[in-house]
């Protein structure tokens, strides 16, 4: 009866250890079908999700706006000339009128109107505070003006 038992229990410890290996091939496999089923049939294809570049506009004249004089938020004064960059379909939009100055003069009395004369005294604030108006003009114009220039800048 002693000898029947031994092998008995050898062979119990053995099936767990050969079960582990079968497994964990399983799961390996289970996880691989699964990687190749969401590249195959999940995953959207480039052509779905990419939409065709829209071609970069032309460069069309720089249309020099009057020089301005807004108020500083604490009483002192600035001057500034600007000109923009405007894409040829702006410039032929516009017409013999030309392209209109009233959205960026708009922007730089209301983005400039609110810093003081000793932060545009400052380079860094000065710069950050033209970068941006540049961005707000280019936002109010929807894509036809591709540059802002600052051509006069005078503080009293």
């Amino acid at each position: 009866m002693s000898t029947a038992t031994v092998p008995a229990a050898a062979a119990a410890a053995a099936a767990p250890e050969k079960k582990k290996p079968m497994m964990l091939i399983a799961v390996v496999v289970a996880l691989v079908m699964a990687g190749a089923g969401y590249w195959f049939f999940l995953k959207p294809s480039s052509a779905e999700g990419a939409e065709a570049p829209k071609p970069e506009p032309t460069p069309g004249v720089v249309v020099d706006l009057d020089p301005l004089t807004l108020n500083l938020a604490d009483g002192r004064y600035l001057k500034m000339g600007l000109s923009l960059e405007v894409t040829e379909e702006a410039q032929a939009a516009a017409g013999k009128e030309g392209v209109n100055g009233a959205k960026a003069r708009d922007a730089a009395i209301t983005i400039l109107g609110q810093r003081t004369y000793e932060q545009m005294l400052q380079p860094k604030t000065k710069e950050a505070a033209i970068k941006t108006l540049e961005k707000e003009i280019k936002k109010r114009y929807d894509g036809d003006v591709m540059d802002v220039y600052v051509t006069e800048l005078v503080m009293q």
